[in-house]
């Protein structure tokens, strides 16, 4: 009878742990998440304030863009010996 009641009791303390892995779960990733998220501000902070004091990169980057866009994309002049469609 002992070995029945000790056997029961450790299956509902293997079961009441498996069941609490759940909360257990969130009450860790919690902290995790608001570090992170603290940590991604912080990032996005230092990215304005470094685009607030080199304000030419952006223009800069447009150029780039400009120069690699193909030639077909820029409109072109029709030669004015050709009759118009």
């Amino acid at each position: 009878m002992k070995k029945i009641r000790r056997a029961a009791s450790i299956l509902a303390i293997a079961l009441v742990a498996m069941g609490l892995q759940g909360c257990l779960t969130s009450v860790v990733t919690a902290p995790v998440k608001i570090v992170y998220g603290a940590g991604k501000l912080a990032v996005k902070g230092t990215a304005a304030a470094v685009r607030a004091v080199v304000p030419d990169g952006d223009d800069k980057k447009k150029q780039e863009q400009d120069q690699q866009k193909p030639a077909e994309a820029q409109p072109q002049e029709q030669d004015p010996q050709q009759p118009k469609p």
